[in-house]
This record gives structure tokens, sequence and C-alpha cells, in this order.
């Protein structure tokens, strides 16, 4: 690693994989390297994938781990923690995203190396990686050693930071999402009518949704609501989904039995023209820390109709 100061970014799962965190790491990643930093993102490696990948411009390290639930998260555990050891010499600290097994490696290789160790907690209040932790043997022991070995934690809202405290970890410092105005922003002149076009949008209003189809989110009870809303309107209203998940049906069944127009775009790799198609964006989330698709929609000139939760 060439460059500035050397910084390894661990995350259990990134690019083709699309998530919230898998976003914020390849962003934060960049506008580090904008800045003079030099980055390496270790991960898991992914069928189809390359042990050595660059991405965007990121040099990707992928390493393997095997098995189901737990023992994958052991494995990849201990080879991103070996990893992390053997190549010391060659960054100055390790950032990680979300506090899971990963994280416990990486304090750990902190600890005896003397590297900071900064992890940047996500999820809602309640269902992240912190609350889980809690509910199990494995992750209430998990949650102690890190507690023990003191890495510096981030959190994107102030309830996520008071989560933190409540089981011991911290204190953390709260930095919330970014979001990039230059590529998220509003519609120019008749702009908004062409991109509608090319979606196959029709001419009455669109609330959109973006993201993971996931039972926290509440799109099979939106739309059921949607259908009875938009109900004998002169326009009739319509409801995009762009994303992928296991709600994917039962989403699908409550639109067909509300009467709703529901249209699923899946994931979008660039979704920065859709969100200048649409008219409304949609996240009715049980709980949420703060979402990136919040952030574009909003630099994108959207209003948002969200449940009062997290960082929403």
């Amino acid at each position: 690693m060439t460059g500035g100061p050397a910084v390894v970014m661990l995350i259990a799962s990134f690019h083709p994989q699309v998530g919230g965190a898998e976003k914020q790491a390849l962003e934060l990643s960049k506008a580090l390297a904008r800045r003079g930093l030099s980055l390496r993102v270790v991960t898991r490696r992914l069928p189809g994938t390359a042990a050595l990948e660059t991405v965007e411009g990121i040099a990707v390290r992928r390493l393997p781990a095997f098995g189901p639930a737990l023992v994958n998260a052991l494995s990849f555990m201990a080879a991103s923690s070996a990893w992390l050891l053997t190549h010391a010499a060659e960054f100055d600290a390790i950032h990680v995203h979300l506090a899971g097994s990963p994280a416990l490696g990486a304090a750990l290789v902190g600890r005896l190396t003397g590297k900071p160790v900064v992890v940047k907690v996500g999820g809602g209040r309640g269902i992240g990686e912190i609350a889980l932790s809690s509910r199990s043997w494995a992750g209430r022991m998990k949650l102690a050693l890190l507690a023990l070995l003191e890495p510096r934690f981030i959190a994107v809202t102030d309830d996520l930071a008071l989560e933190l405290a409540e089981h011991g970890l911290g204190p953390a410092q709260v930095v919330p999402n970014g979001v990039d105005v230059g590529r998220f922003r509003p519609p120019g002149p008749g702009e908004k009518e062409a991109l509608r076009a090319g979606f196959g949008l029709g001419p009455g209003p669109v609330f959109l949704y973006a993201g993971r189809l996931a039972s926290e989110k509440r799109l099979p009870d939106f739309a059921s609501v949607f259908g009875r809303a938009a109900a004998g309107a002169a326009l009739r209203p319509q409801f995009v989904v762009a994303g992928e998940g296991p709600v994917r049906a039962e989403l699908e069944a409550s639109a067909r039995q509300a009467g709703a127009d529901l249209r699923l775009l899946g994931p979008q790799a660039d979704p920065a023209p859709l969100y200048r198609a649409c008219d409304a964006f949609v996240l009715p989330s049980v709980s949420e820390g703060l979402s990136n698709a919040l952030l574009e929609a909003m630099a994108s000139g959207l209003p948002v109709l969200g449940s009062r939760v997290g960082g929403t």
C-alpha cells in the first residue's frame, strides 16, 4: 500500500453484495482515498469473485470463509485476524464496518500490534448487531470481549450510541452517514419526465422504496395501506420498489390483495436517476439507524414518508 496513511477497511461482505453497510464502506473508502489515504478493503470471498480485485479504484482482498452461520462467521474472523496480523506492517489503522465477529478479531489484533481500531455500528436500535448479539451466549461473549479490548466506536445516531453504552461499550462518537450531493440531486428542467418514460412509469404520483426487502421495513403492511388509500384516485399512484430480499413474495401478495400498483424493479446499480424520476420516498421501518437511501432521496429533492424511528 502506497501514498498517505494506510487504512484497512474490514467488512464481512462487500460489492457485489449490495446493502447499506457495503455501500458506506465503498463510498467511505473512495472519499478517504481522495484525501490521500491508502485504502484496502478486506472482506469475505463471495462465489464468482477473485481473491484480489479492484472495485472503483479500491483494492479488495477477499478471504475464504466456510460452513453455515456461526461456523462461517468464526472462520472469517480467524482468516481476517490472521491476515491483519501477518500484514500489520502495511497499515496504520483498521476501520471495521459493523460490530460482528470480525470486529472482535480486529480489536484483538489492534491490542497486539498497537494499531488503532475503529468500529462503526449500523442497523437500527433493538434490531442491529448489538441487540442481536445480546440475545445469544456467543454474542454476549463477543460484546464482553469488545468491552475489554476497547476499540473506538462510531454510531450514526444518538440512540445507537446509547445502546452501545447500555451494553458496556463506548463511549461512541456520533458521526451521521453522508451522501454525495453532486451525484444525488434534484432533477433539472424536463429531466423527470424523460426519466419516468425511461422507467416505464405512468402519469400518477410515484412513491419509491429503495433498499433490502426485509421484514423490519414493513413493506407488505405499507403496500396494503397504500392500495386502500389509492383506491378511486383520478391518477392512480404507483409504488415502486428497487431492491431484493426475503419478503418479496409477501410484498407482492399484499399489493395484489390490496389492489396496489406495485412495480418491482430489482436492485439498481445506479439509483440516482430513479430518485429523480419519482415523487416521494417511503421508509416505513420498525427501526432504523440512518438510512443511506433516505439521505439519497432527500438530496434528490424527494419528500419522505417515514416512520418516526432512529435517524429517520
